[in-house]
């Protein structure tokens, strides 16, 4: 009875630590919809060469990315030979396979007929049996009898491994592997006070798995930056959003530089990450930011006026950490506390200290004239053009627009009625104050030699 006992009680503390192997997964996500996963296997080995099937694995799988190696270094294992199994198991494939071999289908009507199988598509199965060829319409099949499933069929991507062993009884091996169809983006949702003076700022990780695979107790890392991909990027696609809310009592998600990136590691809890799921998890807390509302016209774009919302990605203007890609929406509270969205726009990776620059949307009371007044040619080596701007200001404020003339080749202004920068070799800038319910020319003549 001891003895018995003693063998139950081995038995469960195999399977806790079994059952704690497993469990240990580790995933990093990069914003190039793919992801690194690390997970603990438990493998009953003997000493030489073992076949081993592993069917865990995503649909999504870079099968060459591959690697196993013991946790125990003193341990010797590797893949001798490794198959990716991915035909799997379908009614057309099945009938695929027993072509020439015999087959049995019954009718709606009641018949059967019984041969060998010839042909199947999806408009008709035929069938050669004793009477000669049956054609027997898809529509009209109410049955399918084989004998046996074919040799070789999977129903799920299967890794099967012939694997190297220096050692015999248990050894405990992480798998780890690059998969497709996971990615994230971060999400902001920025909030203007009614002065437009600064703006309140939160922002989400959004989470896409669709990898073909299901995962549990994930310990999450998101890698931001471009690292090089030699093949081209895959589709995404979402069809469920799960919001996983951080636990209070510190930064959500920690920020350290990796390398030439910045790595993100999700704090404080593991997550449960399904196929065919989206989930928001909070990057970091609210902060308020200074900020600058301005007026840009680019003389190409047919008298519309930019709104920009623009500020400094430092700590003495509320920030100063370093902001993965991702698009932010910006919202206005009105006079009565509620907040409307006014519009959004994407930004790329930002480091610390660098200006942000956010586009949202055309001013309502504010227009300008782009006009070629002149055209000259003084000489075969030189053009001469003459331009006026003229903004017209309807709000009951006075504003300040910048205005962009994009210039190419080796030009010089030789006449303006309006100071102006070189912003570089080929954009000049104009700021302009318009008074409120006003409007404002200017000329300026612009000289091209070659």
């Amino acid at each position: 009875m001891k003895t018995f006992s003693k063998i139950i009680l081995i038995s469960i503390i195999f399977i806790l630590i079994y059952s704690f192997v497993v469990a240990r997964t580790t995933m990093t996500v990069y914003n190039q919809n793919l992801a690194t996963v690390k997970t603990n296997i438990s493998l009953q080995l003997e000493r030489g060469i073992n076949t081993y099937s592993f069917a865990n694995i995503p649909s999504a799988i870079q099968p060459t990315s591959v690697h196993l190696r013991p946790v125990d270094k003193s341990d010797e294992l590797y893949i001798n030979l490794q198959n990716y199994e991915y035909d799997l198991v379908s009614s057309s494939k099945i009938l695929q396979k027993y072509i020439d071999k015999k087959i049995s289908v019954a009718t709606k009507q009641g018949d059967l007929f019984t041969g060998t199988l010839k042909s199947s598509d999806s408009n008709a199965i035929v069938i050669q049996s004793d009477k000669g060829i049956e054609i027997i319409n898809r529509s009209e099949v109410q049955n399918i009898q084989l004998l046996k499933m074919p040799e070789d069929f999977y129903t799920k991507p299967t890794l099967n491994w012939e694997l190297y062993s220096g050692q015999d009884g248990n050894c405990e091996t992480e798998l780890s592997y690059i998969t497709r169809n996971i990615s994230w983006n971060a999400q902001y949702v920025a909030v203007l006070t009614p002065d437009d003076k600064s703006l309140n700022l939160s922002s989400w990780i959004s989470l896409d798995n669709n990898s073909g695979k299901s995962y549990e107790d994930v310990s999450l890392k998101l890698m931001a930056g471009e690292i090089n991909l030699a093949e081209p990027k895959y589709p995404r696609y979402r069809e469920q959003m799960d919001v996983a809310m951080a636990s209070k009592g510190g930064p959500p998600v920690e920020e350290k530089e990796f390398f030439e990136y910045h790595l993100y590691t999700v704090k404080q809890r593991k997550l449960d990450i399904k196929n065919n799921q989206q989930k928001q998890l909070t990057l970091f807390d609210p902060t308020d930011v200074d900020i600058k509302k301005t007026f840009h016209y680019n003389c190409n774009s047919k008298g519309k006026v930019d709104v920009l919302v623009t500020f400094v990605n430092k700590e003495s203007a509320g920030l100063g950490i370093p902001l993965p890609k991702g698009k932010i929406r910006v919202f206005k509270d009105d006079e009565d506390g509620n907040s409307e969205f006014i519009g959004e726009d994407n930004i790329e990776h930002t480091p610390r200290n660098e200006e942000l620059e956010l586009q949202i949307g055309k001013a309502f009371d504010i227009k300008a004239e782009f006009t070629t007044l002149s055209q000259e040619r003084p000489t075969t080596k030189s053009r001469k053009e003459k331009y006026e701007i003229e903004l017209r200001n309807q709000k009951k404020e006075d504003v300040t627009v910048e205005v962009i003339k994009t210039l190419g080749g080796n030009w010089q202004i030789i006449d303006t009625e309006h100071k102006y920068s070189k912003e570089d070799a080929n954009t000049v800038k104009f700021v302009v104050d318009v008074n409120a319910e006003s409007k404002k020319k200017f000329t300026f003549t612009v000289l091209w030699r070659w």
